[in-house]
């Protein structure tokens, strides 16, 4: 009892219908995912689900099922392990016995084996009929088989050997999301300009993953704007990176951009968002170099302000200057106390009777990804396409018994029986005219 019992559970594993629910079901639980923000605080939750949906799904109910990081759960990857069970078992139990199979020739001997073919007939015989058959499947690409009357012929084997490709495509696609859910890494930085960093600032690790030790130096940033200077908005921004070794040696120099990061060791460098730190003034009297913070306003989110504050010798008292940076443009518009605005000033120029600008300072983001997992995710996509496409090929069989004064001609196929049904009829049209011939060539030499 034991035994049958096992062997219904491997049956189960290797039906195609249960494969199919699986698939399904993570189907919907991936969509749920892409639904629901992935590993955000719990303050965000709390937030943003204080109204349950349809009454009972609220923060409380996300965050006990794990759906707030679907793809690292337990049940999630316990998914995707059983999914591959199937997968392997139903290839190893079906798939792999259907191409060997379909290697093996076999004869038909038997009227009642060619009435059950989808195509089947019997014609009269005549000289070299089983000759002309065989030259004629030849030139349609059969393999062909034969002994003394019988003959087999098949041809699209490739369509046969595809599924079990789709299969392990579909294995490594999983395998890719495994490693990936073990084993992962995000981080994010804000840098100035000339700044050398490691990675440190991480929002999400991977169970397994081991944070690579790496040297960045962020070389150069910059903006540029729309060339219509009516438009005056922001088309791309920069950074120019360099990957170094431990001796200060640069191994890799890349300028990235939004949608075109520097890849090193599996570790992608994305260029995500920029910002400004501060500006850099140098008073004139004792030539000091100062910087001064900037400070973002909420009304524009691409907007920052800063003051300096300086003795006024004639007056004898503090004159304080108002300065707002407008974007990334190297000018700072100037402000009295009251707010009135004065000036604007370029690089180079004195903002007050002291200080001379000399530079604005610039910081860029980036977000850092390392996941493994990728190639195994790409060759898997890459294989299953490949493979998905050759599988709609015809595995298409054919069979020749040819008796004294009649021959039995059968076909079948997996796919395109349209098609092949054109093709038999062709053929035997040819052989009946061929037969046609032979009477009348009989006829005229008696």
């Amino acid at each position: 009892m034991k035994a049958i019992k096992f062997k219904n559970s491997l049956k189960i594993l290797t039906d195609l219908k249960f494969a199919i629910i699986l698939l399904g079901i993570i189907a919907i639980i991936s969509s749920l995912g892409s639904f629901i923000e992935q590993d955000e605080a719990f303050s965000f939750y709390e937030q943003n689900y204080q109204k349950p949906i349809f009454g009972f799904i609220d923060s409380t109910f996300l965050l006990s099922l794990g759906l707030d990081h679907v793809y690292t759960t337990w049940w999630f990857l316990s998914l995707l392990a059983l999914l591959g069970i199937c997968l392997i078992s139903c290839t190893i139990t079906r798939q792999f016995p259907l191409v060997e199979n379909s290697q093996d020739y076999f004869f038909k001997r038997k009227k009642t084996s060619f009435v059950n073919l989808p195509f089947s007939i019997q014609i009269q015989n005549f000289y070299y009929l089983k000759e002309i058959i065989l030259l004629k499947i030849q030139n349609q690409d059969f393999t062909i088989y034969q002994k003394g009357n019988f003959l087999y012929g098949y041809k699209g084997l490739i369509g046969r050997i595809s599924p079990i490709f789709v299969h392990v495509s579909l294995i490594l696609i999983l395998i890719g999301s495994s490693i990936g859910a073990f084993f992962h890494l995000k981080a994010q930085e804000i840098l100035p300009k000339g700044e050398l960093f490691h990675i440190q600032n991480l929002i999400r690790v991977g169970w397994g993953t081991k944070i690579p030790v790496m040297n960045i130096r962020v070389n150069d940033f910059w903006v540029e704007y729309e060339k219509k200077e009516q438009q005056n908005r922001i088309h791309q921004f920069y950074s120019n990176l360099s990957i170094i070794d431990n001796y200060g040696n640069e191994i890799k120099n890349q300028t990235i951009s939004v949608n075109n990061p520097l890849r090193y060791e599996n570790m992608d460098f994305y260029q995500s968002d920029w910002n400004l730190i501060g500006i850099r003034c140098k008073e004139t009297k004792s030539n000091e170099v100062y910087e001064f913070p900037l400070f973002p306003l909420k009304e524009n989110a691409k907007s920052w302000i800063t003051w300096i504050e300086e003795q006024s010798q004639e007056e004898k008292k503090e004159n304080t200057k108002i300065l707002v940076v407008d974007e990334n443009k190297n000018t700072v518009n100037i402000y009295d106390e009251t707010g009135i605005f004065e000036t604007t000033k370029n690089i180079g120029d004195f903002i007050s009777s002291n200080f001379l600008l000399t530079e604005i300072l610039p910081s860029t983001g980036l977000l850092m990804k390392y996941d493994p997992s990728i190639s195994f995710i790409y060759l898997g996509f890459g294989l299953l396409m490949i493979t998905a496409c050759l599988s709609y090929f015809p595995y298409t069989q054919i069979w020749i018994f040819n008796q004294k004064k009649s021959c039995w001609i059968g076909s079948s196929t997996n796919r395109g029986k349209i098609q092949l049904e054109i093709q038999f009829e062709n053929l035997i049209r040819s052989l009946e005219s061929q037969l046609t011939k032979s009477i009348f060539f009989k006829q005229k030499q008696q």
